[in-house]
């Protein structure tokens, strides 16, 4: 199995200047600036991997750049002199800035004064990325925002993700979203915005993403991964469900072959299956394979989830129902705590496994 290429090898959404499949979206943000109405705070929620950061980062470009400097409504194509009713958005499209434009050179490196991005930092304590958004992250950036800006202009922060904030992290950066300074802009991204602090989707205007059409999924990883484009067959695209970033991930750790395995693994019986799971779980549990790791959860909680569908009876459906849930829980909490990952998937393995044999002993 080829190794994962890892993130670092694929652009990240400060360096990536196209955006697919979100006109509606871009029209929002768009219109809000022309309007002079512009919200402080912005919760960009949908799944993980369809282009929420990549609309944030777009959108600060495009503001830091001065490309939207003097932008007022648009005129109705074809009718000079008339501008368009508040509703037109086909041309309120947010504009492009060219990857050599001084600003989009200093956002991509990390180095614009008017931009701070909060993540997860490493812990120099143990020299490894936090699990979580630690309250010193914020308080940086807050003390950025205190600061006024040298030439006046706009200061914004974009957090990636809010969902990954500890409490203390969210109730620091709450207190500048209930005083926010002049000419300050929070674009918050959220894979799961019902775990976002009530407090702070309050003081939030929400502009949900929507998973995008098949078409446009080929469309993104062929703009951000043209080395995988041909890989992303029907199959990979069903499992990505509507995110370039899920299949551009599934195509650096090989999904197919990965599957393959496990499917061959689930139909053997216990004491042979066991062996190619100890196989399997050797190979993506060592350094630099996490994202192995997590596809083959994605695998596995996704067979549970076709027993369940096409259970005949309420027990096997239930059954099948919580080892999904159960399966995804035990792989984010394996990344996340940094457990046993080797245990993790020979579990999940021998738990499937059984089910799936199981179920055709039965006939569904």
């Amino acid at each position: 199995m080829a190794e994962a290429r890892g993130e670092e090898a694929r652009p990240g959404p400060e360096n990536t200047h196209a955006l697919i499949g979100h006109e509606t979206a871009e029209a929002v943000l768009s219109k809000a600036w022309r309007s002079g109405r512009l919200a402080h705070g912005w919760l960009l929620a949908g799944s993980e991997g369809i282009g929420k950061a990549t609309l944030a980062f777009r959108f600060a470009r495009a503001i830091l750049s001065g490309a939207l400097d003097g932008a007022g409504p648009p005129a109705v194509p074809g009718l000079a002199g008339l501008e368009a009713p508040a509703d037109f958005l086909p041309a309120d499209r947010l504009p492009d800035v060219a990857p050599d434009d001084p600003s989009a050179r200093k956002i991509a490196g990390g180095a614009h004064p008017g931009l701070r991005a909060i993540r997860r930092s490493v812990n120099p304590d143990t020299g490894k990325m936090r699990g979580e958004i630690a309250v010193g992250d914020v308080r940086e950036a807050m003390k950025f925002l205190n600061r006024t800006a040298a030439d006046g202009g706009w200061r914004i922060v974009i957090v990636d993700p809010v969902d990954e904030m500890n409490r203390n992290a969210a109730n620091a950066l709450l207190k500048s979203l209930e005083e926010p300074p002049a000419r300050c802009l929070f674009l918050l991204i959220s894979h799961v915005s019902g775990t976002v602090l009530p407090t702070i989707r309050s003081r939030c205007q929400l502009l949900a993403l929507s998973p995008l059409a098949p078409d446009d999924v080929r469309a993104a990883v062929a703009a951000a991964a043209p080395d995988l484009a041909s890989r992303a067959d029907d199959a990979l695209l069903e499992l990505a469900a509507g995110s370039p970033g899920r299949a551009i991930r599934l195509l650096d750790a090989d999904a197919g072959v990965l599957e393959r395995r496990i499917g061959a693994i689930l139909e053997e019986p216990e004491e042979a299956g066991g062996i190619a799971a100890l196989d399997l779980a050797e190979q993506v549990a060592r350094a630099g394979a996490t994202e192995a790791f997590r596809t083959v959860g994605q695998l596995l909680a996704r067979r549970s989830a076709i027993l369940a569908r096409e259970a005949r009876q309420a027990a096997a459906r239930d059954a099948a129902a919580a080892l999904w849930f159960e399966t995804a829980e035990r792989f984010r909490e394996a990344e996340l705590l940094n457990l046993d990952r080797r245990h993790t998937v020979l579990k999940a393995c021998r738990d499937t496994g059984r089910l799936v044999r199981s179920a055709n002993a039965s006939g569904g």
